[in-house]
């Protein structure tokens, strides 16, 4: 039978064991084992993982991904638009209207954009009574009871239906009777295209900070001279003519021609994909275009883009 003493702490701590261990801990240090194996297979197999992980990390993961660079997305950006042109309709009657910057630029259904009207069909209107509209057949009458007065069950009425049905002479059917806007608009009306409207131009003005870098950069110069873009010669200039946006944006020349009656859609994209360690100054967009809406030849239903505009003349 033995019994377990415990050591006085005394004996553990104190001043010679102390000094023994911090001479120990000054002078002493181990090392792993090195075993040296002396294989040219295993030895170059060796040599070409590390060369392969040094070239990775320095050549991939360092300078082309620019890992040692701080990357900032968080950009605070604003766009302006300036039309600018002079267009023309020639009428049946052989005369020719003028059309310039207030009449063709259109207030945007959004920000950073611009409308610009390329065809228009012009009804001249005023509040009184009149037929309604051929194209719905509902519309259609002998009678006035077919007519009811506040007949709101059609959903593409022009107007208040006064419940009386308007026949011409020598004529056996005829179309009700609106209170409101009248003569009634045709969609299916001569439209009448603007010409020149392909020279126009738009000057577009872009303000861009990168918080992260506290650099505030523009895509025009203060003492820029007159330019107009071109995706070979002068690829930086901001202001551009409608017909490059148009070619650039649709290839297929009938489509174009269909844009330009119907209406369409397209997108300005300015890439900007700077790189501070250079000069601030190459800090500068890139421009490219792009059709928003669906082709005319892949679209049944609501084909183009428009929208009604009032103008009051008194």
């Amino acid at each position: 039978m033995s019994t377990c003493i415990p050591l006085p702490v005394s004996n553990v701590f104190n001043s010679k064991t102390i000094k023994s261990a911090v001479y120990d801990f000054v002078t002493d240090y181990e090392t792993p084992k090195i075993v040296t194996i002396r294989s040219a297979k295993f030895t170059l197999l060796l040599r070409i993982s590390q060369v392969i992980i040094l070239l990775y990390g320095v050549l991939y993961l360092l300078l082309y991904q620019k890992g040692y660079q701080k990357q900032d997305s968080s950009i605070v950006s604003s766009v302006t638009l300036k039309v600018k042109g002079i267009g023309y309709v020639e009428s049946l009657k052989n005369q020719t209207t003028i059309i310039d910057g207030t009449d063709y630029v259109i207030p945007p259904l959004e920000n950073a954009a611009v409308f610009i009207m390329s065809c228009y069909i012009r009804t001249e209107q005023k509040r009184m009574t009149c037929e309604e509209s051929k194209y719905i057949d509902n519309a259609h009458c002998t009678r006035n009871e077919q007519c009811v007065a506040n007949n709101y069950q059609f959903l593409h009425t022009n107007g208040r239906w006064t419940g009386r049905c308007l026949i011409r002479l020598n004529q056996t059917v005829g179309l009700c009777e609106i209170e409101g806007w009248c003569p009634v608009e045709d969609d299916l009306a001569q439209r009448e295209l603007i010409e020149g409207v392909l020279n126009f131009t738009i000057f577009l003005k872009n303000f861009v900070e990168f918080p992260g870098f506290k650099v505030i950069r523009k895509n025009f110069h203060d003492n820029m001279s007159p330019c107009l873009y071109h995706d070979i010669h002068d690829k930086s200039c901001p202001i551009f003519r409608l017909s490059t946006i148009i070619e650039s944006a649709e290839t297929d020349q009938a489509e174009r021609e269909l844009m330009l009656k119907f209406g369409g859609v397209i997108k300005i994209k300015l890439n900007w994909d700077c790189n501070f360690d250079f000069n601030v100054k190459k800090c500068v967009p890139v421009y490219s275009f792009g059709r928003l809406d669906a082709k005319f030849k892949a679209e049944n239903f609501s084909k183009g883009f428009n929208f009604r505009y009032v103008d009051l003349i008194i």
